[in-house]
């Protein structure tokens, strides 16, 4: 790996090709692959969807609560060493998780791995594309961001050839051996600041923003971009006494948290749910994956929108659109509305963690990014019922259509939520 400033492209999309891997195996093995090990460690051990559905939602819940801990110690220590203990750990827990026979094991490891995966992945890779960014965030957060989506699209689907060819336990041995390798990756790659290696964020020099001030983007101040692009620092920096008095703080940490039941509980069972409707299992991974991918694409569109249109006008929009493609999924029958709810509902929903770290810089700025967001991260624990909203709906009623009208209601509000608030000032007199 060359030192960064030997490197003519910026560095920084170095870090974010790794933080795109990074959350690729983060989420992709601790989220999206159940939609491929749901049915068959039912089979293997006797279990419920809602046992297992109880894991992700007590490790989910465990594993945020977590990013409040990784949080802190992402600003003191930086990304780099928490990418590669995070990678350890989840590595051998995901391996360990396909020896187990007992159901209260299988929780132990399973929230294991997801707090650890929250270590490599998460606040801790978006941090590390945060630092070095400003004016491009959007865009590089939503390339990040990216992996997220991706994951399932891969993942899950990759999880089903190893299962038909290798068996269950032989699949988790090879995909832990993955999360293993990833770690010296991140530490050989990940670099803390620009301003360390005598770069500054987006890798646009002074001189060439005070020649061409044309290059600033629409809705940024020249002002704000002199100060923190050639300064590399200076955005005002939140003490929690001051976060939590300003209702952006509340109002994106509830918002966030509503749109999420519905994610979570729709995309940790879709390819079940396909199953359901009368699709086989290939064809049924096969939707969720295309869902999966235009939720990458999705990350991607959302995220450079926040660069061009004022951040909180496009997160309402995804959610709109979250419900609006939720509305499809209730023409079971009808294959073309499926079709519109795969690519509507799946490139929506790509955008919600995609804008949610954008949400947290453009409101509490770079330099206070961590300190907030292990803050905000926290109102995510709120989607821990959308994995039992959804599991529950199925086990009682035989369908997930209870749950998905739960969530269209959610995600208006979370709209409604957005939509009211103000970008929050930081008066020099606050204490």
């Amino acid at each position: 790996m060359n030192h960064p400033e030997e490197d003519k492209l910026f560095y920084g999309w170095y870090i974010t090709l790794t933080a795109f891997i990074a959350n690729f195996m983060s989420v992709g093995s601790g989220f999206y692959i159940f939609n491929a090990f749901m049915q068959p460690l039912c089979a293997e051990h006797n279990w419920t969807r809602t046992d297992i559905s109880g894991a992700l939602m007590i490790g989910g819940f465990l594993g945020i609560f977590g990013q409040f801990i990784i949080g802190t110690l992402v600003i003191r220590f930086g990304p780099r060493p928490l990418m590669l203990c995070g990678t350890l750990v989840a590595g051998i827990s995901f391996i360990l998780l396909g020896q187990v026979n007992a159901l209260w094991l299988f929780y132990f490891l399973y929230i294991l791995l997801y707090v650890s995966n929250g270590a490599y992945g998460g606040i801790v890779a978006n941090t590390a594309v945060n630092n070095w960014f400003v004016l491009k965030r959007g865009k590089a957060l939503g390339i990040a961001t990216a992996g997220i989506s991706l994951s399932g699209a891969v993942i899950p689907f990759l999880a089903l050839l190893l299962l038909e060819e290798v068996g269950l336990e032989s699949t988790f041995l090879l995909i832990g051996l993955v999360i293993l390798a990833l770690g010296p990756i991140a530490w050989l790659a990940i670099k803390n600041r620009p301003e360390d290696h005598g770069l500054l964020p987006d890798g646009v020099k002074v001189e060439a923003i005070l020649r061409a001030p044309d290059i600033i983007p629409l809705g940024v101040k020249p002002e704000t971009c002199e100060k923190e692009k050639a300064a590399g620092h200076g955005s005002p920096v939140w003490t929690t006494a001051q976060m939590i008095r300003v209702q952006a703080f509340w109002k994106t940490g509830f918002a966030f948290a509503a749109l999420m039941v519905g994610i979570v509980g729709v995309m940790s069972q879709l390819k079940p749910r396909f199953s359901d409707i009368g699709f086989d299992d290939r064809t049924a991974m096969a939707m969720m994956s295309a869902t999966a991918l235009m939720g990458a694409v999705g990350k991607y569109v959302w995220g450079m929108l926040c660069d061009r249109f004022d951040p909180r006008r496009v997160m309402a929009l995804l959610m709109v659109a979250c419900s609006l493609g939720l509305g499809f999924s209730f023409f079971e029958n009808s294959l073309p509305a499926l079709i519109f709810f795969i690519i509507v509902f799946g490139f929506a929903m790509g955008g919600a963690m995609a804008t949610f770290p954008i949400a947290i810089a453009y409101l509490f700025g770079r330099e206070s990014f961590a300190h907030v967001g292990r803050f905000l991260w926290m109102f995510l624990l709120l989607q821990m019922p959308g994995y039992l909203i959804a599991a529950l709906s199925f086990d009682l009623t035989g369908s997930y259509n209870v749950a998905y009208g739960v969530f269209i209601v959610l995600d208006l509000i979370a709209a409604g939520l957005i939509v009211s608030m103000k970008k929050p000032r930081l008066l020099a007199n606050t204490t």
